[in-house]
Parts: structure tokens; C-alpha cells; sequence
């Protein structure tokens, strides 16, 4: 995350109560990191919310390689927003999608607390492949990491194309 601070976030924060700020940075976002999440599109902030300031991005390459909601949620949701209110001075919402694998972005709209956000799964996704072969029965136990590596590279994408 320290990658994507750099000089900018002391610039901008001065002017992050503006009207305007969250939108510029949904429009920069999907100028310079749409190589790490995937094509993204500018949306509303929020449904029925004509503010700009809002991203989609449209099959987050992070969850569709993964099919983890815990690398989802602990890797990239929470120190993405985290980075972004303090570095940056902006309130940032993600809410991923965990069966089309898509992203809402909110810009200038403070996250929902992890304990009361419901759109989380409590567990693993039905696509996690370390979950599937995890080795919760002997069988599973007994078999090779190999195989565990194995699978996990032919696993099918988690998400419907």
C-alpha cells in the first residue's frame, strides 16, 4: 500500500472536503489501477446518489484469480480503505461481489464496519480452492501437497464469465 501513496495523498488531502474530490479520484483510479484490479467503470457514488465518485470495477482480477473472501476482505478491502483515510484524507467503500466478482468503489462514502457489514461471507466462498482442498477428511489429509498445489493451479474460475 506504501507503493500507492507516494507524493500525492499530502496534495490531495488539503483538498479532500471539496465537492469535487471524490469524483477526481474515482477518474484518476481508473486511469493508473486498472492493471492490478481489473477494467473498472465510473459509476454513482451510491444507488440513487447522482454525486459522482463511484467505481466499479467489473471482474476484480484479485478475487477471480483467488475465489477468497478472506484474501478479498483482509488483503485488499480493509487496507485499501484503511490507506485511503489516512493517507489520503478520503473515506473510501468497497463492496465486493462475491458471486459476479465485481467491486463497487465509493469514494467520499465511509465503509460499513466489518462486524455489520452482511454483504461478507462469514466463511469461505464455494470457490476457494485452498478451502476445497483444505484437509479437513483423511482423505484429504493423506494426499500429497502436491496435489493440493495441483489443484489449486486447474482450478476453474470462481467466477461465471
Amino acid at each position: 500500500m506504501e507503493a500507492l501513496s507516494g507524493p500525492f495523498p499530502p496534495v490531495f488531502k488539503r483538498f479532500a472536503g471539496q465537492p469535487w474530490a471524490p469524483s477526481s479520484l474515482a477518474y484518476c483510479t481508473t486511469l493508473i489501477l486498472g492493471f492490478l484490479v481489473g477494467e473498472m467503470t465510473l459509476t454513482e457514488r451510491e444507488a440513487g446518489d447522482s454525486r459522482g465518485g463511484g467505481v466499479l470495477v467489473t471482474r476484480c482480477a484479485v478475487l477471480e484469480r483467488s475465489g477468497c473472501s478472506g484474501l478479498c476482505v483482509h488483503m485488499c478491502k480493509l487496507p485499501t480503505e484503511r490507506m485511503f483515510a489516512e493517507k489520503w484524507g478520503m473515506p473510501l467503500r468497497m463492496q465486493p461481489n462475491f458471486e459476479t466478482c465485481e467491486c463497487q468503489l465509493s469514494f467520499g462514502v465511509s465503509p460499513t464496519p466489518l462486524e455489520q457489514d452482511d454483504t461478507l461471507p462469514t466463511g469461505c466462498i464455494g470457490s476457494c480452492s485452498l478451502a476445497q482442498s483444505h484437509p479437513a477428511s483423511p482423505a484429504a489429509a493423506a494426499a500429497p501437497a502436491a496435489s493440493h498445489l495441483e489443484a489449486y493451479l486447474n482450478r476453474k474460475a470462481p467466477c461465471p464469465r
